[in-house]
């Protein structure tokens, strides 16, 4: 079995395993929305000053604390997956891109220098490809550790999510039976927010127009004849 090649596949396989870690939190995260959702919905709509009994609900309250805790638990265990409490995990790679050309440079001259001594199956490429592999082992060890502690909180947050729906299951049946035995009334303020409205309502109505003005004065000299006014026509006949 050709070792190199097998840490380098299994290098790989442990920078999938991280990324596949990081992107599985994004299931438990929605469900812990959905969680708090359904808190908030039945704390609020839960009728405590009549339940039927300080028993009922000093039960719903208990059950609703043991749920938050459960979810507080949840959330402390998807940081520490994801960041480590915004710590943040310490992944291990290759040096630069242009490693391997470094390690040409630097064991040429050993290589050189003693390569007489060497056994006859040593050559400059085995000697750069047992550094590489020292490499992929250091990475190895560090990436492993770090990737079974994601995935180790990963599934205690799991379990906790878990412990949150039962609980909230629980707390679901007490008010279930809450509101259908003890229905709580709400009373709902209805504000009206059109203000041009309200203003044209509180109004007077605006006076009319002034009338017409009448006619000007008709003037008279006294060195005229006054002319007849003209008979108006006859109405018709209807």
């Amino acid at each position: 079995m050709n070792k190199f090649e097998f840490k380098k596949d299994w290098f790989y396989k442990e920078e999938e395993r991280k990324d596949t870690l990081n992107n599985t939190l994004n299931i438990p995260i929605g469900i812990l929305t959905a969680i708090i959702a359904g808190l908030y919905f039945i704390i609020t709509k839960f009728n405590y000053e009549n339940c039927g009994g300080n028993i009922l609900k000093f039960l719903f309250i208990t059950i609703i604390l043991f749920t938050s805790i459960f979810w507080l638990a949840s959330i402390y265990y998807l940081l520490r997956s994801y960041n480590n409490l915004y710590d943040g995990y310490k992944y291990k790679a290759f040096p630069s891109a242009h490693f391997i050309e470094d390690e040409y440079n630097n064991l040429e001259t050993y290589y050189n220098t003693y390569k007489d001594s060497l056994a006859p199956n040593i050559t400059l490429d085995s000697l750069v490809e047992d550094n590489i592999e020292i490499i992929l082992t250091n990475c190895l060890d560090t990436n492993i550790f770090n990737n079974d502690r994601k995935s180790a909180y990963l599934h205690d947050a799991k379990i906790q999510i878990l412990n949150c729906i039962l609980s909230l299951f629980v707390a679901s049946i007490f008010y279930t039976f809450n509101y259908i035995y003890h229905e709580k009334n709400e009373t709902h303020r209805i504000l009206i927010t059109n203000k041009d409205y309200m203003r044209n309502e509180r109004q007077t109505p605006s006076p009319p127009p002034p009338p017409p003005r009448p006619q000007e004065p008709r003037e008279i000299r006294e060195n005229q004849q006054p002319t007849p006014r003209p008979t108006p026509p006859p109405r018709p006949r209807q």
